[in-house]
């Protein structure tokens, strides 16, 4: 992580949870910033046990008025552990210009995902 300028946003992940994705880095969306928000997906995350999942991304993608969007959805696995094809379910967005509310929102969901729904 020598190459970038900003750390990776800290985030608190609860046991069971796994990261996949995650280009969300700790600085400000601004005309000067954008390059670190223009990925097709900031952070993804699951938990196979509960079958809860996430994804967010920055949009409209490169404009600094633009805000974060966190997708809520639901998966389920197949006696193998593998994702059952068809079977996700959109629980709801949280949509936010304010980093800091965005980074609470999917820390709560992760923590109890039906009061992480509510938006």
């Amino acid at each position: 992580m020598k190459d970038f300028p900003y750390p990776l946003q800290p985030l608190r992940v609860p046991g069971g949870w796994t990261i996949s994705v995650n280009t969300l880095f700790e600085v400000e969306p601004g005309p000067d910033t954008m390059q670190w928000f223009s990925s097709a997906l900031l952070l993804w995350g699951h938990c196979r046990d509960s079958g809860y999942c996430f994804n967010s991304h920055f949009e409209p993608e490169d404009d600094p008025e633009g805000e974060f969007v966190l997708e809520l959805c639901k998966v389920s696995y197949d006696r193998q552990g593998k994702a059952v094809k068809g079977s996700e379910v959109l629980l709801g967005d949280f949509r936010t210009r304010s980093k800091a509310q965005f980074v609470e929102r999917v820390e709560q969901f992760m923590t109890n995902p039906a009061r992480g729904q509510k938006t």
